[in-house]
């Protein structure tokens, strides 16, 4: 198995094996990495850190702490530290599970304190036996009436933990399966440098087909030697099917034509359970998702109905306001509270364009994203459910923007969100934290006109008074972003209980603002600001899209959305030859993935990526009808749902190991279990070799792309949800069951 990129040691780690696995234990850098309870201030001026403890009757009403870290089973450990107090007094360190994890402690004992220093040393042994991921040190303090008390050179030493992935069989497969009339591929780890034999066996343990594979040779994503299998050429439907290579057999799957029907609504359940402003009716999205509305007040919400302007800072060039605004709806980000423009666009929009694909394209299934398809409470509304639920958002995206008589009126502000991070786990409606305003921004005024404009075309015939609402909002913001050309959202925003989302470059923002608005009016304005835009005869797909660069949005609509654009042949054109740029990439990969980054390295959300590119090749086989860009759309799920270095499937309830501990506040089982996992259907945002948050860092240092994941809720960089990534998911799968729908009724002919 191959993991790291080199065989070194990671950095900090000892000869012996030993390493010091406490952050900031002699407070060089304050009191970060330790936290207090009972309102205990840590004072830490002096080169120790001190607190005061109040006067509280139990030795764990006052605590010091530190989380997150964790242990080998069956080892020894050293726990030391030097510690007085203004007066004698005795407190307890304590090493043991994190308190979602109960069981006993693993180092329990008291240490009596006096006004000189004292340097205490305890050693203990974890128990043979799988431990929590999360393990923590605590000091109690309580008990002794009040006191002061200072700590300095805390430290636990002890072998790291060594996070080592159960990757399942070698044999790497779909986990959910193959359409009979589909590509069938399969991906083997193996050693071996010459063709093995393989067998696909029935659940029954008959034999369907066999062959050899392809060695195909080392990996540079994963590091892995690897051998291909194509066992296409078996077109029967199968089921609990397994494929053996070497001794080494899959995880089971089905060779079905109805695969994908239900991944189609599955990808959009996450949108109703991250609404903002409304109650969760747990007779629509299952039980265990019910809750009350989070952000409307009632405490200890703040709420979101009258929510003011952030306190002025200095990148804002003096700007603030002195209106509050109802910004009450709309859906949660992420795994915070955080609502976010143009995260929230994008989402819209691809929700909005799945529809819209259904105008349009050749192979649809016209009824599936109709009225009473989805699980929301608006079925049977006479409204296409995915319409109902776009309009969530696009309704609260509205009310982002600056009311009219005020400065920078049209404009539309960048975000909204708790003005301090809040811990996890924590329902919406449990967040105290006021909220506030962030200064508009171009890029968010123009994700409103975008997004807004297709709005206004997909709602003129059932309510055209919405349509007319959203196409003067449009209008608009494109006028507001036209006279205020460059308020960007910058990098410094983002450190105070929210991202930053930060964007200095929106000519991708305008010239897809441009392309919807166009193709919603006609209006020959427009039309010349697409003419002048430098993008509208780049290529736009080089790089893929995402919230941060949205180009390629308006590239596709004005390829796929009829209109009198005067190069429409080319800008046709221009799609399918990005596809085919992204399809001999893909043939490349020996896992069959949709992405290839130039630098080798996977981003943040390469998910996403995998998926955003799936629709660019997806629109290049509405746009020729060749199946081979289908084919490689279903090749590219493979890797998705479990034929990765991993063996995980990246989308929740499907596949045999199926991420399910994806970082949410409320989506967090793994740390209360009265809580849900994500609701089947999530895809989590998957590998990321930059490995930001603490826990990748310390458990996937010098991983290579593909390895750089662990489903694991702290693990933010890694294993995030957003209304985006699952916004990509569940218009490919839209799309993947129009495709197979299609293929079986022609296979029945």
């Amino acid at each position: 198995m191959v993991l790291f990129a080199g065989s070194a040691p990671a950095m900090g780690a000892a000869s012996d094996g030993q390493e010091e696995l406490l952050v900031n234990g002699t407070f060089a850098a304050g009191s970060d990495s330790w936290w207090t309870n009972a309102g205990m201030a840590p004072d830490t001026s002096g080169g120790e850190l001190c607190v005061d403890v109040p006067d509280v009757a139990d030795p764990w009403g006052a605590i010091l702490g530190q989380n997150d870290i964790a242990l080998q089973p069956g080892s020894e450990y050293v726990l030391t530290f030097t510690a007085r107090a203004d007066r004698p007094a005795t407190i307890r360190p304590i090493v043991q599970p994190a308190e979602y994890a109960p069981g006993d402690p693993y180092l329990a004992t008291d240490a009596r304190l006096g006004v000189a220093p004292v340097t205490a040393t305890y050693t203990f042994v974890t128990p043979d036996e799988e431990l929590p991921v999360a393990n923590q040190v605590q000091f109690q303090l309580g008990g002794e009436g009040a006191y002061e008390v200072c700590f300095d050179d805390v430290s636990l030493v002890g072998p790291p933990y060594a996070h080592v992935p159960d990757t399942g069989p070698s044999v790497k497969v779909n986990q959910l399966g193959y359409l009979p009339d589909g590509p069938k591929n399969a991906t083997v780890v193996t050693a071996a440098t010459t063709a093995q034999p393989w067998v696909l066996k029935s659940g029954s343990g008959q034999v369907l087909a066999g062959g050899d594979t392809t060695p195909r040779g080392n990996d540079p994503s994963s590091g892995e030697t690897v051998h291909t299998v194509d066992f296409s050429a078996y077109t029967q439907e199968a089921h609990d099917v397994r494929l053996t290579v070497g001794g080494e057999t899959s995880h089971p799957f089905d060779i079905d034509a109805q695969l994908y029907q239900g991944l189609r609504a599955d990808a959009m359940r996450l949108f109703y359970t991250n609404r903002s402003g409304t109650a969760i009716d747990g007779s629509v999205a299952g039980s265990e998702y019910a809750r009350p509305a989070g952000h409307l007040g009632v405490l200890p919400n703040q709420g979101d109905d009258a929510v003011p302007c952030q306190e002025p800072k200095e990148w804002m060039d003096d700007w603030t306001c002195d209106y509050r605004l109802d910004v009450t709806g709309g859906w949660y980000d992420a795994g915070d509270h955080g609502k976010y423009v143009v995260n929230g666009g994008i989402a819209t929009y691809q929700l909005l364009s799945a529809y819209e694909r259904t105008l349009y394209a050749g192979v649809v299934d016209p009824d599936a994203l109709g009225d009473s398809t989805l699980h929301v409470p608006e079925r049977g509304n006479g409204v296409p459910d995915i319409l109902d639920e776009a309009r969530w958002n696009l309704e609260f995206m509205l009310k982002m923007q600056v009311p009219a008589r005020e400065p920078l009126a049209g404009m539309v502000h960048h975000k909204v969100h708790d003005v301090e991070w809040t811990g996890l786990p924590l329902l919406p409606s449990d967040d105290p934290k006021p909220r506030a305003l962030h200064r508009p921004s171009t890029a968010a005024t123009l994700n409103l006109a975008a997004v807004a404009a297709v709005g206004a075309r997909l709602w003129e015939e059932t309510d055209p008074q919405f349509a007319r609402e959203l196409l003067r909002a449009s209008r608009r913001a494109y006028a507001a972003a036209e006279a205020h050309p460059d308020l960007f959202a910058p990098d410094e925003d983002g450190d105070d209980g929210g991202g930053a989302y930060a964007d200095d470059e929106v000519r991708d923002e305008f010239y897809w603002a441009a392309a919807e608005l166009f193709l919603t009016t006609g209006k020959v304005r427009y039309a010349r600001d697409l003419k002048a835009n430098p993008l509208h005869e780049a290529d736009v797909f080089s790089d893929g899209f995402y919230w941060g660069s949205v180009a390629a949005l308006g590239r596709m609509d004005l390829a796929t959305v009829p209109s009198g654009l005067p190069d429409r042949d080319r800008v046709r054109r221009s799609v399918v030859e990005g596809a085919d740029r992204l399809v001999a990439l893909q043939s490349g990969e020996a896992f069959g993935q949709t992405f290839t980054p130039a630098d080798g390295r996977y981003p943040w959300g390469s998910n996403s990526s995998m998926l955003n590119n799936q629709v660019v090749i997806a629109t290049a086989f509405d746009l020729t009808g060749d199946p081979a860009y289908a084919d490689s759309v279903l090749e590219g799920l493979d890797y998705l749902l479990g034929r990765n270095v991993l063996g995980t499937s990246y989308v929740t309830g499907y596949g045999t190991d199926d991420a399910r501990n994806q970082h949410s506040r409320w989506y967090a089982h793994s740390l209360d279990p009265s809580l849900p996992n994500p609701p089947t259907g999530s895809v989590a945002g998957g590998p990321n070799s930059s490995i930001q948050d603490p826990i990748s860092s310390a458990w996937l240092e010098g991983c290579l792309p593909q390895w750089c994941y662990v489903d694991d809720i702290r693990a933010w960089a890694v294993n995030e949800i957003t209304i985006n990534w699952n916004s990509a998911l569940a218009w490919v799968a839209s799309f993947v069951a129009d495709v197979s729908a299609q293929r079986a009724v022609t296979e029945r002919r």
